[in-house]
């Protein structure tokens, strides 16, 4: 599901429905039993930023409204995660079937393991104690087996290491692709 109006402030951009991609991952958002489960899990609060490296500098964004999740034009104010989704990637995720946790091992694997032009690349932009609040610890935990497998097999054990992993990788500088054409980066958060 998508919300055409964008955020204060925000440049209109065209509806998700005009570009496949991004039509295709909102409706997994908004629409997947299995993505409405973990998205039921976080607070209402949560939001990432998203980009597709096929529409370079134009910002998205999740929000949660009216227990839905909406993709809409524009950046979050203060994202937890900033994503960039190739065109193939997508479609990893709409083949993906299953519980919580087969998606989540799946949008792992593309952002560790998947050959560049399938790759999910990701910034974490919060720190931990707000992951923690926000809910996407109990998500983990509510991937169950697959997701704790998939964390054992490059060492996260224990919430410590996950803590530490976090830590590890929260940048606060912005990835080149989260540059608008003229430089700036705006409603990031970091």
């Amino acid at each position: 599901m998508y919300r055409s109006d964008p955020p204060d402030g925000a440049p209109a951009g065209p509806p998700p429905s005009a570009d496949a991609v991004v039509a295709k991952l909102a409706e997994l958002f908004g629409e997947h039993p299995a993505w409405q489960a973990a998205a039921e899990r976080l607070d209402p609060s949560a939001t990432s930023t998203v980009f597709f490296s096929h529409r370079p500098g134009e910002p998205w964004h999740l929000e949660r409204r009216d227990d839905r999740t909406l993709l809409a034009p524009g950046r979050a104010t203060n994202p937890d995660f900033v994503f960039r989704f190739t065109p193939p990637s997508v479609t990893c995720l709409a083949e993906a079937d299953g519980s919580i946790g087969t998606f989540a091992v799946e949008l792992f694997r593309l952002m560790t393991e998947a050959p560049e032009t399938s790759r999910v690349q990701m910034r974490i932009a919060a720190p931990f104690p707000q992951l923690v609040r926000r809910g996407y610890l109990s998500l983990l935990a509510a991937g169950g087996l697959r997701v704790l497998a998939f964390g054992a097999t490059r060492g996260v054990r224990t919430v410590g290491q996950l803590r530490t992993l976090v830590e590890t990788l929260r940048r606060s500088e912005p990835e080149p692709w989260e540059h608008a054409p003229d430089g700036t980066v705006s409603g990031d958060g970091s």
